[in-house]
């Protein structure tokens, strides 16, 4: 296990949060395109795309530190199947079926399998 600062956990807890965060909203997106009621899914989905950014700058960063954990690593640098997912609404967001497709049946499914599988490796350092 890598010992990290007290920063670098901090770092390492806001990211579990901010996952945790995109779950729900990708959630809420797939729910819209059921319910009517729910209003700003297309604001909430921006804002993801925007979190998906952040995640993958992060993710720079904790290769960095885990450089030593090739399993964690592995499972960090697997983002890149959500980013694929992510980039298939470039485009598309105007159409509403297939932004429906693209949200509930490619990223909402990528981001989930990378989440918990990022989790999995973190929650050692997460849960102290």
């Amino acid at each position: 296990m890598t010992e990290l600062t007290s920063t670098a956990l901090d770092i390492i807890r806001q990211y579990a949060a901010l996952l945790e965060t995109v779950e729900e909203g990708l959630d809420y997106v797939e729910a819209s395109f059921s319910d009517p009621r729910r209003m700003h899914a297309d604001v909430l989905l921006a804002d993801i795309l925007l979190a998906l950014g952040k995640i993958g700058e992060t993710n720079v960063y904790l290769c960095q530190l885990f450089v030593g954990e090739s399993d964690l690593v592995g499972h960090i640098e697997r983002f890149a199947d959500v980013l694929e997912a992510a980039a298939a609404l470039d485009g598309q967001l105007s159409d509403a079926a297939a932004k429906e497709r693209i949200v509930c049946e490619r990223l909402s499914p990528a981001f989930q399998a990378w989440k918990l599988a990022a989790e999995g490796g973190l929650r050692r350092y997460v849960v102290q």
